[in-house]
């Protein structure tokens, strides 16, 4: 009866230990196992022999090392002892048998880390028992009691081998087993030996953990060509084995076997990259993976960063102007540098240039390109403009001739022929200029002047009429503007303006003559008739 309840005790105990969450190390032990006992029974001649049994226990652990136990055994003897008694001589009737339990606790002291696991233990409690009595009375041929209760302590070890999570070989387990059964009505003490060995069964702590791996790059950026240098490092996985490690990348060529690995990015075009490594404990059956991956961007190179400028911005034939480029490179590279222009002299290199305007460059805008290009063959440009003014064209008034009018005193306005033939030779000269006017001044002598003060301006009107009616080579009459000048002889001369600015200060002689003023006369007009006046009466005769 007492031995079932036992066994209900462990069960109870067993289900209590399930239901508990977990930690970092078992909370709860489950011993069960086999297990003999040699005792001395301290009774005369019966010095040892050895009993059977079995049993278990609860131990529920407060630290890592240190846990409190609560231990049951139960223990039969079968016939041997009868043999031993009757081998001494004594009579025996019927079987001498008997029995012992033990309910002890105390703490339990145990390493719960690695395979082996050995303990250490200290049990203080009860045992219960009818060997002794029953020896006894054999021996003495008495009859009584044959069961009795007595103090039990037990103080021992063992070791623990781990099989799998919850499961552990308890091959050993020896103690010290004490108790103190009175015997014949008298004290006694009994030194036993214990011996255990069977199955440990764990509950709640916390699972293996898991390996875990962290990976790191160094750079995380660069130009490709630079190469960039992996680093793993690991957790969890058991200090005293070898880990292997593997490496590989999405581009790029990754080489190592350790824990750092380096990778090639020659050739690499931009973008992103992830380089995966995975540690590996070979002789681990179960959670003896781990890898880990980051990344790196092949960054697109960039081109020079390049700006120009011009001092002066305004030049004028035969003047320099110094160019400029002001140029870095984004990854640091060496720059080279050249320059071209649209027009002008341009000297120089490096960072600055000299354009020199020319004369074919008047009224331009000249354009200098300054370009530098790294020693990865990429260039950018800037450009600075420089303004050629036009050069300001000046004309010379030119020098035609003249036509007199001295020999027509009465009519010294009209165009005679000699006039008209070098009106007519004018004419043609005047059609072969595309553009420009013809100015006609018309002169007149001092007496000319004080009798007639429009006569100059008759003139050059009428040369004008001859040039654009009479005459054969008519001449576009908005080319040719009549002039009044001064009192310097009886003539018209003729003066050629071309377009343009006139140089040097020139000033056109005579004033414009008003044409709705002065009407223009066709050298054909008749000469107008002179009329006579009449003669005075004769005074009649003095009377």
């Amino acid at each position: 009866m007492r031995f079932r309840s036992s066994l209900y005790v462990l069960g109870v105990s067993l289900l209590t230990a399930m239901s508990l969450l977990a930690q970092d190390y078992p909370k709860v032990e489950v011993p069960l196992g086999f297990s003999f006992v040699n005792v001395h029974p301290n009774i005369t001649p019966i010095t040892s022999f050895n009993i059977f049994g079995g049993g278990g226990g609860v131990v529920y652990n407060f630290t890592p090392i240190l846990g409190f136990k609560a231990d049951f055994m139960g223990y039969t003897q079968g016939n041997g002892l009868k043999t031993r008694l009757t081998n001494a001589g004594y009579t025996v009737s019927g079987d001498v048998q008997g029995n012992l339990f033990t309910y002890m606790f105390g703490p339990q002291f145990k390493k719960h880390t690695g395979r082996l696991q050995p303990f250490g233990e200290a049990l203080f409690g009860a045992a219960h028992s009818n060997t002794f009595g029953n020896i006894f009375n054999t021996i003495h041929s008495v009859s009584g009691s044959s069961s009795g209760n007595a103090f039990a302590m037990a103080f021992g070890g063992g070791l623990d081998f781990v099989l799998g999570h919850n499961v552990q070989l308890r091959p050993v387990e020896v103690d010290y087993l004490y108790t103190r059964f009175s015997v014949g009505g008298s004290g006694g003490s009994q030194n036993n030996f214990r011996y255990v060995g069977g199955l440990n069964f764990t509950f709640g702590g916390a699972p293996p953990v898991p390996p875990t791996a962290s990976c790191s790059l160094s750079p995380t950026e660069i130009l490709a060509g630079a190469p960039v240098t992996a680093t793993i490092s690991t957790q969890n996985f058991n200090p005293k084995r070898t880990i292997t490690y593997k490496w590989t990348s999405t581009g790029g060529k990754v080489s190592g076997t350790g824990t750092t690995g380096t990778v090639d990015t020659t050739g690499m075009a931009p973008g992103s990259y992830t380089v995966t490594a995975t540690a590996t404990d070979e002789r681990e059956k179960k959670n003896n993976v781990a890898s880990c991956n980051a990344s790196f961007t092949v960054k697109q190179p960039l081109p020079p960063v390049v700006s120009c400028s011009a001092n002066p911005t305004t030049l004028a034939i035969g003047q320099p102007s110094t160019i400029t480029m002001s140029a870095s490179d984004p990854q640091g590279w060496p720059l080279t540098y050249s320059w071209t222009s649209t027009g002008g002299q341009l000297s120089g290199s490096g960072t600055s240039a000299t354009l020199t305007a020319t004369s074919a460059d008047a009224g331009n805008t000249l354009t200098v390109t300054g370009t530098a290009t790294n020693d990865h063959n990429l260039s950018s440009s800037c450009t600075a403009q420089v303004n050629v003014p036009p050069v300001e064209k000046c004309t010379m008034i030119e020098d035609w001739g003249e036509c007199t009018f001295e020999k027509n005193p009465k009519k010294p306005w009209r165009v005679d022929n000699d006039c008209k033939d070098t009106l007519d030779k004018l004419s043609l000269r005047l059609q072969q200029m595309p553009n420009g006017r013809l100015n006609i001044v018309g002169f007149t002598n001092q007496e000319e002047s004080v009798n007639v003060q429009t006569l100059g301006a008759q003139r050059s009107v009428n040369v004008k009429y001859y040039l654009t009616t009479d005459g054969p080579n008519k001449v576009d009459a908005s080319r040719i503007q009549p002039r009044q000048g001064e009192a310097k002889g009886q003539a018209t001369h003729f003066y050629f303006v071309p377009e343009g600015k006139l140089c040097g200060g020139q000033l056109e002689e005579g004033t414009v003559v008003d044409e709705s003023q002065v009407q223009p006369q066709s050298r054909t007009a008749p000469t107008p008739t002179k009329k006579h006046k009449k003669a005075p009466a004769a005074a009649p005769p003095a009377q």
